[in-house]
């Protein structure tokens, strides 16, 4: 990975109510997921580093010359995508994306052969001459990230969710340098490739943790949903190995178990030896509160940086 800083911040308050500043460094080709629903400053964090909304107090800059992301250098070096992205009416994909393209400053000519290329990559060949407002929501969103990638910019900031067809275009652009910030509301919206994930509570970032560590966590506070045919007894369902906090559901149970394979032979063990059918089985991931109160005890809320020594190559 570059170890280039792409974007930082400094003693940056999001909240009136933020406990201590936060300080964190992006670099490019890498992939930060900032994770929060509704309620969570998630959402207004990328506003606040995409330029589009100030913060409380402190610095965004820019690259490793520290440039403010408001100064005419840094202009168009972030673009902001945003999961409401709408045209006028009667607008289609083509006319959009060539209206872009000559705001980036591309020749006639040069726009036919970049967009060309970027219905290709972005799998919109189907849909060129389609209204925007008339896609599915999807394509909608790979229009409005197509638009974002004319400038060429170093610094893409997402807001979603967005589908899964735009995971690979996100990894294409971490290994040509860029860096991409992207704001989901929930852990399966992650793509695979993200390489740190950034917890978010309704005032602070709680905790910023690699995908493999949100993993671990996840593991430890899923929750399975489990239906048996005929009903079985409250008592039998406790003998269940390694089941804590078992409440029962209509028709069954939902409990934590560390371990979904161990979990889920267990149950069908536990099945047979009673003469039961497993009617129904749901794995839950935990909620975003259930994760902010699991790391709650862990590293103050604000202290998240996002250098790794592997990544400077120290």
């Amino acid at each position: 990975m570059d170890s280039s800083v792409q974007l930082s911040t400094e003693k940056l308050y999001i909240t009136d109510n933020s406990k201590v500043p936060l300080d964190l460094a992006v670099l490019a080709g890498s992939m930060t997921v900032l994770l929060g629903d509704d309620e969570s400053i998630a959402s207004d964090l990328a506003l606040i580093i995409a330029g589009l909304k100030p913060p409380v107090s402190g610095r965004i800059q820019f690259g490793d010359d520290n440039l403010s992301i408001y100064s005419h250098s840094a202009r168009g070096r972030i673009v902001y995508v945003s999961c409401d992205f709408s045209c006028p009416d009667g607008m289609t994909v083509s006319g959009h994306l060539s209206l872009a393209a000559a705001a980036a400053g591309y020749s006639r000519k040069e726009t036919r052969n970049i967009l060309s290329q970027l219905y290709g990559w972005c799998s919109l060949e189907n849909c060129v001459n389609k209204e925007v407002n008339e896609l599915s929501p999807d394509n909608r969103y790979l229009v409005a990230f197509a638009a974002a990638c004319l400038p060429v910019p170093d610094v893409f900031v997402l807001q979603g969710p967005f589908s899964e067809k735009l995971h690979p275009l996100l990894e294409d652009l971490c290994q040509g340098g860029c860096a991409v910030i992207a704001s989901l509301p929930e852990i399966q919206y992650i793509p695979q490739s993200a390489d740190r994930i950034a917890v978010c509570d309704s005032n602070d970032v709680r905790k910023i943790v690699r995908l493999q560590e949100l993993s671990d966590a996840c593991s430890i506070l899923m929750r399975l949903h489990v239906r048996f045919f005929p009903a079985l007894p409250r008592a039998v369902m406790e003998s269940l190995p390694g089941a804590k906090d078992i409440v029962a559901i209509p028709g069954g149970y939902e409990f934590y178990h560390a371990g979904l394979s161990t979990a889920v032979t267990n149950l069908v063990n536990l099945a047979r030896a009673n003469s039961r059918q497993i009617a129904g089985l749901e794995v839950r991931p935990p909620s975003n509160s259930e994760l902010v109160e699991f790391y709650a005890t862990d590293d103050e809320p604000g202290e998240a940086d996002l250098f790794w020594a592997e990544d400077l190559d120290i």
